[in-house]
């Protein structure tokens, strides 16, 4: 039997001149929850809403580069942190052949569950793309 390693980790800086990395390259996102094309394709509509106009125009700059990060660092360190924390607290226990499992009181209530299931899929902040 093999085992892949899981990890969950972020990239300081996204950037270098002529340079930008999103998804996987920037960030490498936990299994939990299947959310890292999510992510990626969330990072690149915020790419392409800041950029596109200044790579038109042939005059980007190193800030532009900056900015994707800026937008998109916050909202994949929470999902981050959500997915470790439903790793440890509920997988976790759900693989603990010692101890029965029982799904936790919040994914029980139908309110709470469909939040949980909206966070999943759009993320903290939606992006859209700019017409």
């Amino acid at each position: 039997m093999a085992f892949l390693s899981v990890e969950s980790s972020r990239l300081p800086k996204w950037y270098l001149p002529g340079l930008l990395l999103i998804g996987d390259a920037a960030h490498v996102m936990s299994p939990m929850g299947g959310v890292g094309i999510n992510y990626a394709i969330q990072d690149a509509v915020v790419a392409t809403n800041i950029l596109s106009e200044p790579l038109k125009l042939g005059s980007w700059h190193l800030w532009d580069l900056a900015e994707v990060q800026r937008q998109r660092e916050f909202p994949t360190r929470v999902i981050q942190w959500f997915q470790g924390l439903a790793q440890k607290r509920i997988v976790a226990r759900a693989l603990n052949q010692n101890q029965q499992f029982t799904v936790p009181a919040f994914l029980r209530l139908p309110i709470l569950r469909d939040i949980l299931a909206r966070l999943i899929a759009f993320g903290i902040s939606p992006v859209r793309l700019n017409s």
